[in-house]
């Protein structure tokens, strides 16, 4: 199933059917003022209030926090959720290096 999810804080996060937290319809939303960044069914960033200096820790808020493919694992058995899982369990600190070197130019979220 395709969907977003909005990410309020740790543990907070609103789902959305596909396209529902879009960049046109975001600013409308009752809670779009706490809303840190959307994902969408695959990891890919559809929004980031933090672009530019976003959190780039496996470990806190922000578009590449391992809750966020937890969620993903658990909603959809996405392969990339998978896969950065497995990582994250076996080679947590390579995947933080890898992380921190991502220049993001192919985009935000997680690329496996």
């Amino acid at each position: 199933p395709q969907f977003t999810l909005a990410a309020i804080s740790e543990g907070v996060y609103l789902l959305g059917m596909k396209d529902q937290f879009n960049a046109y319809d975001l600013p409308a939303h009752p809670l779009a003022d706490r809303i840190q960044y959307v994902i969408d069914e695959v990891g890919l960033v559809l929004f980031d209030r933090g672009a530019g200096g976003a959190s780039r820790a496996l470990d806190s808020l922000g578009p590449y926090f391992i809750e966020n493919y937890i969620l993903l694992e658990v909603l959809s058995k996405q392969e990339v959720a998978q896969n950065v899982l497995e990582y994250y369990v076996y080679h947590k600190e390579k995947l933080q290096r890898s992380l921190e070197s991502y220049s993001e130019a192919q985009g935000k979220g997680f690329i496996c």
